[in-house]
Protein backbone atom coordinates (compact mmCIF):
# COMPACT_ATOMS: atom_id res chain seq x y z
CA UNK A 1 0.00 0.00 0.00
CA UNK A 2 1.15 3.44 -0.35
CA UNK A 3 1.73 4.98 2.26
CA UNK A 4 1.90 9.02 3.47
CA UNK A 5 3.53 9.74 6.86
CA UNK A 6 2.59 13.67 7.73
CA UNK A 7 4.46 15.39 10.18
CA UNK A 8 2.23 18.73 10.44
CA UNK A 9 2.95 22.02 10.79
CA UNK A 10 2.97 24.24 13.57
CA UNK A 11 0.05 26.24 14.45
CA UNK A 12 -0.60 29.83 13.84
CA UNK A 13 0.25 30.73 17.32
CA UNK A 14 3.26 28.39 18.56
CA UNK A 15 5.62 30.22 19.62
CA UNK A 16 9.24 29.68 20.04
CA UNK A 17 11.71 26.16 19.05
CA UNK A 18 10.43 26.63 15.43
CA UNK A 19 12.53 29.28 14.33
CA UNK A 20 15.82 27.77 16.16
CA UNK A 21 15.56 24.38 15.94
CA UNK A 22 14.04 21.89 13.97
CA UNK A 23 15.11 18.42 14.53
CA UNK A 24 13.85 15.19 12.17
CA UNK A 25 10.85 13.48 12.36
CA UNK A 26 12.18 10.34 14.46
CA UNK A 27 8.71 8.82 14.99
CA UNK A 28 7.85 8.77 11.57
CA UNK A 29 11.13 7.18 10.43
CA UNK A 30 10.68 4.40 13.15
CA UNK A 31 7.46 3.71 11.96
CA UNK A 32 8.38 3.72 7.78
CA UNK A 33 12.05 1.41 9.02
CA UNK A 34 8.86 -1.38 9.37
CA UNK A 35 6.98 -0.60 6.66
CA UNK A 36 9.34 -1.94 4.06
CA UNK A 37 6.74 -4.43 2.55
CA UNK A 38 4.84 -1.04 1.44
CA UNK A 39 5.51 2.01 -0.29
CA UNK A 40 6.14 4.76 1.94
CA UNK A 41 7.09 8.42 1.98
CA UNK A 42 7.45 11.19 4.54
CA UNK A 43 6.15 14.77 4.24
CA UNK A 44 7.64 17.24 6.79
CA UNK A 45 5.61 20.09 7.11
CA UNK A 46 7.86 21.79 8.89
CA UNK A 47 10.10 21.98 6.34
CA UNK A 48 8.33 21.67 3.17
CA UNK A 49 5.06 22.92 1.76
CA UNK A 50 3.67 20.68 -0.44
CA UNK A 51 0.87 18.70 1.02
CA UNK A 52 -1.30 18.62 -2.40
CA UNK A 53 1.82 17.62 -4.32
CA UNK A 54 2.05 14.60 -2.19
CA UNK A 55 -1.65 14.29 -2.49
CA UNK A 56 -1.90 13.96 -6.53
CA UNK A 57 1.68 12.83 -7.20
CA UNK A 58 1.78 10.12 -4.88
CA UNK A 59 -1.94 9.11 -4.26
CA UNK A 60 -1.63 7.96 -0.88
CA UNK A 61 -4.15 5.46 0.14
CA UNK A 62 -3.44 6.19 4.34
CA UNK A 63 -2.00 9.05 5.95
CA UNK A 64 -0.51 8.80 9.36
CA UNK A 65 0.31 11.49 11.55
CA UNK A 66 1.03 12.26 15.18
CA UNK A 67 1.20 15.34 17.26
CA UNK A 68 1.90 16.80 20.53
CA UNK A 69 -1.15 19.26 21.77
CA UNK A 70 -0.61 22.14 20.62
CA UNK A 71 -0.75 20.57 17.41
CA UNK A 72 -3.93 18.37 17.20
CA UNK A 73 -6.00 20.77 15.18
CA UNK A 74 -3.01 20.96 12.16
CA UNK A 75 -3.34 17.23 11.96
CA UNK A 76 -7.24 17.51 11.89
CA UNK A 77 -7.04 20.13 9.29
CA UNK A 78 -5.08 17.98 7.48
CA UNK A 79 -6.27 15.11 7.40
CA UNK A 80 -10.20 17.10 6.06
CA UNK A 81 -8.04 18.96 3.34
CA UNK A 82 -6.87 14.82 2.27
CA UNK A 83 -10.64 13.39 2.59
CA UNK A 84 -11.54 16.43 0.21
CA UNK A 85 -8.96 15.53 -2.47
CA UNK A 86 -9.80 11.45 -1.71
CA UNK A 87 -12.56 10.26 1.17
CA UNK A 88 -11.39 6.90 0.63
CA UNK A 89 -7.70 7.56 1.83
CA UNK A 90 -7.71 6.29 5.37
CA UNK A 91 -6.78 8.27 7.90
CA UNK A 92 -4.52 7.34 11.05
CA UNK A 93 -3.36 10.00 14.12
CA UNK A 94 -1.52 8.62 16.91
CA UNK A 95 1.72 10.15 18.77
CA UNK A 96 1.47 11.34 22.29
CA UNK A 97 -1.74 13.74 22.81
CA UNK A 98 -3.75 10.77 20.62
CA UNK A 99 -2.64 8.34 23.21
CA UNK A 100 -3.39 10.86 26.59
CA UNK A 101 -6.44 11.67 25.03
CA UNK A 102 -7.76 10.30 21.89
CA UNK A 103 -11.35 11.49 22.07
CA UNK A 104 -9.52 14.82 21.10
CA UNK A 105 -9.44 13.31 17.45
CA UNK A 106 -12.63 11.92 17.37
CA UNK A 107 -13.35 14.11 14.15
CA UNK A 108 -15.12 12.85 11.14
CA UNK A 109 -12.50 13.22 9.18
CA UNK A 110 -10.32 10.81 11.71
CA UNK A 111 -10.78 6.99 10.92
CA UNK A 112 -8.35 5.47 12.94
CA UNK A 113 -6.18 6.03 16.10
CA UNK A 114 -3.40 5.12 17.50
CA UNK A 115 -3.16 4.23 21.25
CA UNK A 116 1.07 4.16 22.28
CA UNK A 117 4.17 4.15 20.63
CA UNK A 118 3.32 3.54 16.84
CA UNK A 119 6.47 1.42 15.03
CA UNK A 120 4.94 -2.00 15.38
CA UNK A 121 1.29 -0.64 15.99
CA UNK A 122 1.60 0.65 11.96
CA UNK A 123 3.16 -2.68 10.42
CA UNK A 124 0.02 -4.57 11.88
CA UNK A 125 -2.55 -1.82 11.16
CA UNK A 126 -1.19 -1.10 7.20
CA UNK A 127 -0.53 -5.33 6.49
CA UNK A 128 -4.44 -5.90 8.39
CA UNK A 129 -5.58 -3.06 5.82
CA UNK A 130 -3.73 -4.56 3.07
CA UNK A 131 -4.47 -7.76 2.97
CA UNK A 132 -8.68 -7.02 4.21
CA UNK A 133 -8.55 -8.46 7.40
CA UNK A 134 -10.34 -7.46 10.50
CA UNK A 135 -8.83 -4.27 12.46
CA UNK A 136 -10.65 -5.49 15.83
CA UNK A 137 -7.44 -8.20 16.12
CA UNK A 138 -5.25 -5.20 16.44
CA UNK A 139 -5.25 -4.16 19.78
CA UNK A 140 -4.14 -0.36 20.78
CA UNK A 141 -6.72 1.43 18.29
CA UNK A 142 -9.65 3.60 19.13
CA UNK A 143 -12.40 4.12 16.24
CA UNK A 144 -13.85 7.63 16.42
CA UNK A 145 -18.07 6.92 15.98
CA UNK A 146 -19.62 10.46 16.85
CA UNK A 147 -17.83 13.59 18.40
CA UNK A 148 -16.48 12.72 21.72
CA UNK A 149 -17.18 9.31 21.10
CA UNK A 150 -14.53 5.94 20.49
CA UNK A 151 -14.88 2.64 20.37
CA UNK A 152 -11.54 0.60 21.47
CA UNK A 153 -10.29 -2.42 20.67
CA UNK A 154 -7.96 -4.57 23.44
CA UNK A 155 -5.94 -2.82 25.58
CA UNK A 156 -2.03 -3.30 24.56
CA UNK A 157 1.23 -2.27 27.02
CA UNK A 158 2.30 1.17 25.63
CA UNK A 159 5.29 -0.28 23.37
CA UNK A 160 7.38 -3.59 23.29
CA UNK A 161 10.94 -4.26 24.74
CA UNK A 162 13.32 -0.99 23.36
CA UNK A 163 15.60 -3.55 22.15
CA UNK A 164 12.90 -5.38 19.58
CA UNK A 165 12.21 -1.50 17.74
CA UNK A 166 14.03 -1.50 14.57
CA UNK A 167 16.47 1.87 13.96
CA UNK A 168 15.16 4.36 12.12
CA UNK A 169 14.96 4.82 8.73
CA UNK A 170 16.73 8.03 8.00
CA UNK A 171 16.64 7.22 4.10
CA UNK A 172 12.82 8.53 3.80
CA UNK A 173 14.30 12.49 4.72
CA UNK A 174 17.64 12.01 3.09
CA UNK A 175 16.16 14.89 0.60
CA UNK A 176 15.49 17.42 3.46
CA UNK A 177 18.09 16.11 6.00
CA UNK A 178 19.66 19.48 5.17
CA UNK A 179 17.13 21.40 6.73
CA UNK A 180 17.40 19.77 10.15
CA UNK A 181 19.27 21.40 13.16
CA UNK A 182 19.40 22.64 16.95
CA UNK A 183 20.81 25.91 17.82
CA UNK A 184 24.92 25.92 16.16
CA UNK A 185 24.32 22.41 15.51
CA UNK A 186 24.06 21.25 12.15
CA UNK A 187 23.84 19.21 10.83
CA UNK A 188 22.08 17.08 13.70
CA UNK A 189 21.24 13.46 14.07
CA UNK A 190 18.40 12.72 16.51
CA UNK A 191 18.30 10.08 18.84
CA UNK A 192 16.48 8.35 21.26
CA UNK A 193 17.51 5.64 23.67
CA UNK A 194 14.83 5.58 26.42
CA UNK A 195 10.94 6.44 26.61
CA UNK A 196 8.99 7.64 29.81
CA UNK A 197 10.93 8.79 32.60
CA UNK A 198 11.70 7.39 36.59
CA UNK A 199 10.82 10.30 38.06
CA UNK A 200 7.04 12.28 38.96
CA UNK A 201 7.17 15.80 38.72
CA UNK A 202 3.91 16.23 38.88
CA UNK A 203 3.36 18.93 35.92
CA UNK A 204 4.95 16.66 33.26
CA UNK A 205 3.19 13.86 31.84
CA UNK A 206 5.91 11.68 30.39
CA UNK A 207 6.30 8.95 33.13
CA UNK A 208 2.45 8.66 32.69
CA UNK A 209 1.78 7.86 29.30
CA UNK A 210 4.18 4.54 29.83
CA UNK A 211 2.14 3.71 32.95
CA UNK A 212 5.33 4.93 35.15
CA UNK A 213 7.59 2.20 33.18
CA UNK A 214 10.83 3.43 31.67
CA UNK A 215 11.62 1.36 28.29
CA UNK A 216 15.54 1.55 27.86
CA UNK A 217 17.66 0.44 24.71
CA UNK A 218 20.81 -1.62 25.21
CA UNK A 219 24.76 0.26 25.07
CA UNK A 220 25.26 -2.54 22.25
CA UNK A 221 22.19 -1.02 20.30
CA UNK A 222 23.37 2.68 20.53
CA UNK A 223 26.16 1.62 19.76
CA UNK A 224 24.95 -0.77 16.59
CA UNK A 225 22.66 3.03 15.74
CA UNK A 226 25.73 5.47 16.24
CA UNK A 227 28.03 3.73 13.93
CA UNK A 228 25.30 4.03 11.00
CA UNK A 229 25.31 7.80 11.45
CA UNK A 230 27.47 10.35 9.43
CA UNK A 231 26.47 13.44 11.22
CA UNK A 232 29.15 14.49 14.19
CA UNK A 233 26.40 16.19 16.09
CA UNK A 234 23.92 13.75 18.14
CA UNK A 235 21.17 14.70 20.35
CA UNK A 236 19.89 12.43 22.62
CA UNK A 237 16.30 13.57 22.68
CA UNK A 238 15.53 10.97 25.87
CA UNK A 239 13.88 13.04 28.94
CA UNK A 240 16.35 11.73 31.04
CA UNK A 241 20.13 10.82 29.42
CA UNK A 242 22.45 10.75 32.13
CA UNK A 243 21.09 8.56 34.76
CA UNK A 244 21.72 4.80 34.91
CA UNK A 245 25.44 4.77 35.61
CA UNK A 246 26.20 0.91 34.82
CA UNK A 247 24.83 1.67 31.16
CA UNK A 248 26.78 4.92 30.38
CA UNK A 249 29.83 3.14 31.34
CA UNK A 250 29.42 0.02 29.53
CA UNK A 251 28.17 3.08 26.12
CA UNK A 252 31.59 4.80 27.38
CA UNK A 253 33.71 1.77 27.14
CA UNK A 254 31.76 0.55 24.09
CA UNK A 255 32.29 4.20 22.11
CA UNK A 256 35.94 3.68 23.16
CA UNK A 257 35.91 0.57 22.07
CA UNK A 258 34.35 1.51 17.95
CA UNK A 259 35.95 4.63 18.18
CA UNK A 260 33.20 6.53 17.30
CA UNK A 261 33.82 10.41 17.41
CA UNK A 262 30.58 12.27 18.43
CA UNK A 263 29.59 15.09 19.90
CA UNK A 264 26.61 14.99 22.40
CA UNK A 265 23.30 17.18 23.27
CA UNK A 266 21.63 15.12 26.35
CA UNK A 267 19.48 15.82 28.95
CA UNK A 268 20.07 15.12 32.54
CA UNK A 269 18.66 15.70 36.33
CA UNK A 270 20.93 18.38 38.60
CA UNK A 271 20.79 16.13 41.17
CA UNK A 272 22.38 13.44 39.06
CA UNK A 273 25.15 15.78 37.99
CA UNK A 274 26.07 17.03 41.08
CA UNK A 275 26.26 13.71 42.26
CA UNK A 276 28.23 11.97 39.60
CA UNK A 277 31.28 14.68 38.71
CA UNK A 278 32.99 11.51 37.18
CA UNK A 279 30.49 10.43 34.78
CA UNK A 280 30.22 13.74 33.41
CA UNK A 281 34.29 14.17 33.59
CA UNK A 282 34.40 11.12 31.23
CA UNK A 283 31.86 11.64 28.86
CA UNK A 284 32.80 15.36 28.21
CA UNK A 285 36.02 13.41 27.11
CA UNK A 286 34.09 11.24 24.87
CA UNK A 287 31.98 14.69 23.25
CA UNK A 288 29.72 15.61 25.54
CA UNK A 289 29.14 19.17 24.60
CA UNK A 290 25.57 20.20 25.88
CA UNK A 291 23.23 19.09 28.80
CA UNK A 292 19.70 19.76 28.89
CA UNK A 293 18.56 20.51 32.41
CA UNK A 294 14.93 20.93 34.14
CA UNK A 295 16.37 23.70 36.35
CA UNK A 296 12.85 25.05 36.13
CA UNK A 297 13.31 27.89 39.29
CA UNK A 298 15.05 29.43 41.50
CA UNK A 299 13.44 29.02 45.02
CA UNK A 300 13.15 25.43 46.58
CA UNK A 301 9.82 26.17 47.36
CA UNK A 302 8.95 26.32 43.62
CA UNK A 303 10.93 23.07 43.01
CA UNK A 304 9.22 21.26 45.83
CA UNK A 305 6.02 22.29 44.65
CA UNK A 306 6.86 20.55 41.05
CA UNK A 307 7.74 17.70 42.97
CA UNK A 308 11.34 17.72 41.57
CA UNK A 309 12.49 15.79 44.34
CA UNK A 310 15.89 18.12 43.87
CA UNK A 311 16.71 21.53 45.20
CA UNK A 312 18.39 24.77 44.05
CA UNK A 313 22.15 23.17 45.49
CA UNK A 314 21.80 20.93 42.99
CA UNK A 315 21.01 23.00 40.29
CA UNK A 316 23.92 25.33 40.62
CA UNK A 317 25.84 22.18 41.45
CA UNK A 318 25.43 21.20 37.99
CA UNK A 319 25.99 23.91 36.41
CA UNK A 320 29.82 24.75 38.07
CA UNK A 321 31.02 20.98 37.12
CA UNK A 322 29.37 21.36 33.42
CA UNK A 323 31.25 24.67 33.41
CA UNK A 324 34.52 22.92 34.50
CA UNK A 325 34.64 20.27 32.11
CA UNK A 326 33.40 23.09 29.16
CA UNK A 327 30.12 21.47 28.40
CA UNK A 328 27.86 24.43 28.22
CA UNK A 329 24.03 23.89 30.13
CA UNK A 330 20.80 24.20 28.39
CA UNK A 331 18.63 25.53 31.18
CA UNK A 332 14.95 25.47 31.05
CA UNK A 333 13.26 27.48 33.56
CA UNK A 334 9.14 27.35 34.12
CA UNK A 335 8.31 31.13 35.53
CA UNK A 336 4.23 30.40 37.50
CA UNK A 337 1.41 32.78 36.26
CA UNK A 338 1.48 34.51 39.32
CA UNK A 339 4.78 36.04 38.97
CA UNK A 340 5.66 39.85 39.57
CA UNK A 341 7.48 41.96 38.47
CA UNK A 342 9.74 41.31 41.82
CA UNK A 343 10.03 37.36 40.63
CA UNK A 344 11.31 37.75 37.51
CA UNK A 345 13.96 40.21 38.90
CA UNK A 346 14.75 37.24 41.12
CA UNK A 347 14.74 34.99 37.97
CA UNK A 348 16.72 37.08 36.10
CA UNK A 349 19.51 36.72 38.88
CA UNK A 350 19.77 33.46 38.84
CA UNK A 351 20.10 32.92 35.24
CA UNK A 352 23.02 35.64 35.33
CA UNK A 353 24.81 34.76 38.67
CA UNK A 354 25.08 30.90 37.16
CA UNK A 355 25.89 32.43 33.86
CA UNK A 356 23.58 31.00 31.58
CA UNK A 357 23.27 31.73 28.07
CA UNK A 358 20.90 28.98 26.65
CA UNK A 359 17.60 29.37 28.48
CA UNK A 360 14.41 28.21 27.22
CA UNK A 361 11.62 30.21 29.57
CA UNK A 362 8.40 28.12 29.27
CA UNK A 363 5.17 29.10 31.44
CA UNK A 364 3.78 26.92 33.89
CA UNK A 365 1.31 25.06 31.12
CA UNK A 366 -1.39 22.35 32.58
CA UNK A 367 -0.77 19.51 30.27
CA UNK A 368 -3.58 16.67 29.62
CA UNK A 369 -1.79 13.55 31.47
CA UNK A 370 0.54 15.26 33.95
CA UNK A 371 -0.97 15.22 37.71
CA UNK A 372 -1.48 19.18 38.09
CA UNK A 373 -3.89 19.18 35.13
CA UNK A 374 -7.20 18.22 36.80
CA UNK A 375 -6.53 20.74 39.41
CA UNK A 376 -5.97 23.58 37.06
CA UNK A 377 -8.03 22.47 34.17
CA UNK A 378 -10.60 25.02 35.67
CA UNK A 379 -8.67 27.68 35.47
CA UNK A 380 -7.71 27.29 32.14
CA UNK A 381 -7.77 31.06 30.42
CA UNK A 382 -8.26 29.21 26.84
CA UNK A 383 -10.82 26.81 25.64
CA UNK A 384 -9.31 22.79 25.88
CA UNK A 385 -9.37 23.20 22.00
CA UNK A 386 -7.61 25.77 21.48
CA UNK A 387 -4.26 23.36 21.19
CA UNK A 388 -2.45 25.78 19.71
CA UNK A 389 -1.50 27.72 23.33
CA UNK A 390 -0.75 24.67 24.50
CA UNK A 391 2.96 25.59 22.93
CA UNK A 392 4.71 26.09 26.38
CA UNK A 393 5.22 29.44 25.74
CA UNK A 394 1.69 31.02 26.07
CA UNK A 395 0.21 31.51 29.57
CA UNK A 396 -2.81 29.73 29.63
CA UNK A 397 -3.38 30.44 33.86
CA UNK A 398 -5.05 33.25 35.18
CA UNK A 399 -2.03 36.04 35.59
CA UNK A 400 -1.25 38.40 38.71
CA UNK A 401 -0.03 41.20 36.25
CA UNK A 402 -2.10 42.04 32.98
CA UNK A 403 -1.07 39.47 29.68
CA UNK A 404 0.62 41.92 28.16
CA UNK A 405 3.29 42.75 31.28
CA UNK A 406 3.95 39.18 31.79
CA UNK A 407 4.64 38.45 28.01
CA UNK A 408 7.09 41.73 28.22
CA UNK A 409 8.98 41.21 31.50
CA UNK A 410 9.33 37.21 29.92
CA UNK A 411 10.64 39.12 26.79
CA UNK A 412 12.71 41.39 28.35
CA UNK A 413 14.34 38.20 30.86
CA UNK A 414 15.04 36.76 27.89
CA UNK A 415 16.60 39.74 25.89
CA UNK A 416 18.88 40.31 28.85
CA UNK A 417 20.33 36.47 28.49
CA UNK A 418 20.58 35.80 24.83
CA UNK A 419 20.70 39.24 22.96
CA UNK A 420 24.12 39.99 24.65
CA UNK A 421 27.28 39.23 21.98
CA UNK A 422 29.59 40.50 24.99
CA UNK A 423 27.61 38.18 27.38
CA UNK A 424 27.49 35.35 24.97
CA UNK A 425 31.57 35.15 24.86
CA UNK A 426 31.95 34.94 28.11
CA UNK A 427 29.82 32.24 29.72
CA UNK A 428 29.70 29.86 26.66
CA UNK A 429 31.67 26.63 26.47
CA UNK A 430 31.93 24.78 23.51
CA UNK A 431 28.88 25.38 21.41
CA UNK A 432 28.68 29.02 20.25
CA UNK A 433 30.35 29.44 16.71
CA UNK A 434 31.75 32.92 16.63
CA UNK A 435 29.48 36.14 15.44
CA UNK A 436 31.12 36.19 12.17
CA UNK A 437 29.50 32.62 11.03
CA UNK A 438 26.35 32.37 9.61
CA UNK A 439 25.06 29.72 11.86
CA UNK A 440 25.42 32.32 15.20
CA UNK A 441 23.71 35.05 12.67
CA UNK A 442 20.59 32.72 11.77
CA UNK A 443 19.97 32.02 15.45
CA UNK A 444 19.80 35.45 16.60
CA UNK A 445 17.62 36.09 13.61
CA UNK A 446 15.48 33.43 14.88
CA UNK A 447 15.58 34.51 18.37
CA UNK A 448 14.69 37.89 17.03
CA UNK A 449 11.47 36.19 15.34
CA UNK A 450 10.59 34.40 18.76
CA UNK A 451 11.23 37.97 20.81
CA UNK A 452 8.33 39.49 17.83
CA UNK A 453 5.86 36.66 18.46
CA UNK A 454 6.23 37.32 22.75
CA UNK A 455 6.05 41.44 21.94
CA UNK A 456 2.33 40.32 20.10
CA UNK A 457 1.52 37.47 22.18
CA UNK A 458 -1.00 39.30 24.53
CA UNK A 459 -3.07 39.68 20.94
CA UNK A 460 -3.46 35.98 20.73
CA UNK A 461 -5.89 35.80 23.65
CA UNK A 462 -8.62 37.65 22.30
CA UNK A 463 -11.75 36.23 20.86
CA UNK A 464 -10.44 36.52 17.16
CA UNK A 465 -7.20 35.10 18.09
CA UNK A 466 -8.91 32.11 19.99
CA UNK A 467 -11.40 31.28 17.55
CA UNK A 468 -8.33 30.82 15.57
CA UNK A 469 -6.61 28.50 17.42
CA UNK A 470 -9.63 26.24 17.38
CA UNK A 471 -9.98 26.08 13.65
CA UNK A 472 -9.83 22.60 12.19
CA UNK A 473 -10.41 23.11 8.90
CA UNK A 474 -13.52 23.26 6.62
CA UNK A 475 -15.42 19.57 7.04
CA UNK A 476 -15.31 17.52 3.46
CA UNK A 477 -19.19 17.40 2.49
CA UNK A 478 -19.19 13.81 1.41
CA UNK A 479 -18.17 12.82 5.40
CA UNK A 480 -20.72 12.24 8.36
CA UNK A 481 -19.61 9.05 11.11
CA UNK A 482 -22.69 6.95 9.66
CA UNK A 483 -20.71 6.06 6.30
CA UNK A 484 -17.33 6.99 7.24
CA UNK A 485 -16.14 3.32 7.70
CA UNK A 486 -17.26 1.90 4.31
CA UNK A 487 -14.42 1.30 3.06
CA UNK A 488 -12.33 -0.13 6.00
CA UNK A 489 -12.89 -4.08 7.19
CA UNK A 490 -14.16 -4.81 10.40
CA UNK A 491 -15.72 -8.00 9.86
CA UNK A 492 -17.37 -7.38 13.41
CA UNK A 493 -21.46 -7.85 13.99
CA UNK A 494 -21.50 -5.65 16.72
CA UNK A 495 -22.97 -2.69 16.30
CA UNK A 496 -20.37 -0.06 16.64
CA UNK A 497 -21.75 2.42 18.91
CA UNK A 498 -22.15 -0.38 21.29
CA UNK A 499 -18.99 0.21 22.73
CA UNK A 500 -19.03 4.06 22.39
CA UNK A 501 -17.08 6.16 25.78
Amino acid sequence: MRVLLVRPPVSEFTIGLKHIMICEPLELEYIGALLNNHEVKICDLLVENNFEEYLSEFQPEIIASSAYKAGTNEVIKLFRKAKTYNPDIITVAGGVHATLVPEDYADVSVDIIGIGDGTFLMKELVDCIALGESLWQVAGLAFPVAEKKLVFTEKKPYMPKADSLPLPNRDLIKHIQHKYYYLMHQPVVTMKTTWGCWYRCNFCFTWKITDGLPYSRSPESIVQELLTIEAEDIYIVDDIFLINKTRLRKLADLIKEHQIQKKYLVYARADFIAENEDIIAEWANLGLVAVFIGLEAALDEELEAMNKECDVSHNTRAIDILRKYKIDTYGSLIPDAHYTQKDWERLWKFIKDNQLYYVNISPMTPLPGAETYAQQKHLLTVPEDAHGFFDLSHIILPTKTSLKTYYRQLLKTYSKTILNIYRANQVTQRTLPSVWTWKYWKVIWGTLKIGWQFWNAHKHHSPKGIAKAQYKGEVPLSLSFENKFEHISFQQNTNLSKNAV
